[in-house]
Parts: structure tokens; C-alpha cells; sequence
């Protein structure tokens, strides 16, 4: 089955970018885009024009959800991964506050509706646009790309451990699309501007990777620097890389390459004709089993039934079953596997 208790899958830690995750917000201007341009093998998500001033990246213009949607699949089709890593590493999508406006207005189209909140007779068209942009950054997040979001400076208001509340700097977005990218990512940095030497040239901007009560920030690595002086592309992977040594030396084989770390999450699983076939194999085995007498195999009969139609429904039958209701499968087999009884006769 999928999950066994007895035999868990133990989490690792991967070197290297293949499969990070970061946000970083700030103002115009602190090199948020530039420095995105300057991780290896990069792809722009072009959602507004942030490299204007930049040559030579490989780029998709976005007007509109549908044409990130189109992209989106490109990129991670799964029969073309090799070819599609040897030309990208890492994807900047730039920006986060903008794709989601373009996001709201393709649900309202879908679903004809002014707006978000007037849609639904009124009830809003918030939960169908939360699961539409997390449906497209999941997928995109789950290929092993180094995938780098950029998010404008905006505030947000908190509250105190008495109830006080205060005003912090965080990515600027609705709850229903920064929220969840803040939550995946696994740096979230804040990048301020240091003003002008005393020369008047400019102070390359700093970065910030832990939270105050003035702003948002965070990384998932234990070891990671609270603070980039100066924020470049290598600075910022040299941190990343600095930190998940750390891990190694204080906990020896914690820390794998990208492609252990992805086999230790993944799930391996049935497919749907590998759970029919085992569900049917337990089903047979109720009528031919010469072991079972009569009173026996009409106990074994309802038990099977009984768990068949609290997943397909009253009166449904598992060769009804069709390919969307995998999932429901995956629990029949879990369940008759879990019968003392009726898992001797798989």
C-alpha cells in the first residue's frame, strides 16, 4: 500500500537549488529581478515587465492566466523533463501580486461574473480563485525547479501578545495568493535598500532572512544567516549552501542529492489497473476459496461489500469504478488489506 507506519519515509534535506523555493519582496529598484536573472539556467514568467533593462534572458510574455496556464503545462510535462532541465534550472516569476490580478479575472470570465466577490449570486468566487492559483503553483513547484517568486513591498497588520495590534512590511498580495507562496517557499527574503554612499553611488541593497516586528522574512533551514549584507544571486546561494552544510556536519546523512531527496518523497503507488486487479483478485477469492463454508463466505461477502459502498456509494460495485475514483480504491484495497479475514484471500 502507500503508507505503512511500520516502514515510514525518512525526510532528507537536498543540497544544492534543484527543488528551492524562494520569495523576494521589496521595493523598485533593491535587484530583486536582477539577481533572479543570475541563477542558473533561468526562464522569466514575464507577468509584468521587470526585465526591461536586462539582455539576454529567455523570457514569456504573460497578458492573461491562460497564457501562464499554457507555459505552465510545458514546463512540467512530465515526458519532456530531461530536455526542459537542460535549457532551464530555474524560473522567475515576477510577479506574484500581478499574476494573481490576472488569475481573479480569468474565474470571473469562467464563471461570468463581474467580479470575485459579486460572483456566485453573490457569495463570492473566493474559493474557486484560491484553488486555481494554488492548482497552477503547486504544479509548478513539484518538477525540481529552483523556482524564484517576486513580490512587490506591501504592509500588513498584526497583533501582539496583548492584543495590540502594529503594522508590518510584508509581500504585497491577497491572503489567497502571497499567503500560500510564503507558506511553500522555502526563503522567504526581504530586500531594503542601503541609499548612497558618501559619493553618491549607490549601496548595493541587503537582504533579510528573519522576521522582526518591522517585517516579514524567514527560511526553513536552521542554519541559515539572518542577514545577506549584500544581495546578489551568489551571496544568496552560498547562504543556502552554507546552511545545509551546517545541517551535515551537526547531523551527519541528513543532507542527500536532489534526486535521493526526491525519491524520499515520493509515494510509490498502485495503479489504477495494479488496484483493480488486486481488489478483483479478493473478490474472487470469496466465491473459490474451498476453505471458506457457506456461512463464512456470505460473512466475508457483506464485509466486502460493506467497504466497497462506503467509498463508491450504496449499491455500487468496484468494476463500476472508473479512473477519477483512483483515490476511492486506494482506501478499498487499504481497508480489505486491514480485514484479518479478507487479506488471506488476495
Amino acid at each position: 500500500m502507500a503508507y505503512d507506519i511500520f516502514n515510514p519515509q525518512v525526510s532528507k534535506v537536498s543540497r544544492g537549488l534543484e527543488g528551492k523555493t524562494f520569495l523576494i519582496y521589496g521595493t523598485n529598484s533593491v535587484g530583486k529581478t536582477k539577481q533572479a536573472t543570475r541563477f542558473p539556467k533561468p526562464f522569466y514568467l514575464a507577468f509584468e515587465r521587470g526585465i526591461n533593462a536586462i539582455s539576454g534572458v529567455p523570457f514569456a510574455p504573460i497578458q492573461k492566466w491562460s497564457d501562464f496556464i499554457q507555459i505552465n503545462k510545458q514546463l512540467t510535462n512530465p515526458l519532456k523533463q530531461d530536455d526542459i532541465k537542460n535549457m532551464y534550472n530555474t524560473i522567475i516569476f515576477d510577479t506574484v501580486d500581478a499574476a494573481a490580478i490576472m488569475c481573479q479575472q480569468y474565474v470571473c470570465t469562467k464563471f461570468d461574473a463581474e467580479s470575485i466577490a459579486s460572483g456566485n449570486k453573490g457569495y463570492g468566487l473566493w474559493s474557486e480563485y484560491a484553488t486555481e492559483f494554488w492548482t497552477q503553483i503547486n504544479l509548478l513547484t513539484s518538477c525540481g525547479f529552483t523556482v524564484y517568486f517576486i513580490a512587490h513591498q506591501g504592509t500588513r497588520e498584526f497583533a501582539d501578545a496583548k492584543g495590540e495590534t502594529y503594522e508590518k512590511i510584508y509581500p504585497k498580495g491577497d491572503k489567497r495568493s502571497i499567503d500560500p507562496i510564503a507558506d511553500l517557499c522555502d526563503v522567504v527574503g526581504f530586500a531594503q535598500e542601503n541609499g548612497l554612499d558618501e559619493n553618491g553611488k549607490e549601496i548595493k541593497s541587503s537582504l533579510y532572512l528573519v522576521q522582526t516586528k518591522e517585517y516579514f522574512a524567514r527560511s526553513r533551514f536552521d542554519y541559515m544567516v539572518p542577514f545577506i549584507k549584500e544581495f546578489t544571486a551568489e551571496n544568496l546561494e552560498k547562504a543556502l549552501a552554507d546552511a545545509v552544510a551546517e545541517e551535515e556536519k551537526h547531523k551527519a546523512g541528513s543532507t542527500v542529492n536532489y534526486e535521493e531527496f526526491k525519491e524520499s518523497q515520493e509515494t510509490k503507488r498502485l495503479t489504477f489497473e495494479e488496484l483493480m486487479e488486486q481488489i478483483g483478485s479478493i473478490a474472487q477469492g470469496i466465491s473459490t476459496n474451498e476453505k471458506l463454508n457457506d456461512n463464512e463466505r456470505e460473512e466475508l461477502a457483506n464485509e466486502y461489500i460493506e467497504i466497497v459502498e462506503n467509498y463508491l456509494g450504496a449499491g455500487k460495485k468496484v468494476s463500476e469504478a472508473n479512473k477519477k475514483q483512483t483515490e476511492q480504491l486506494e482506501l478499498i484495497l487499504f481497508d480489505l488489506l486491514q480485514n484479518e479475514r479478507l487479506s488471506k484471500l488476495k
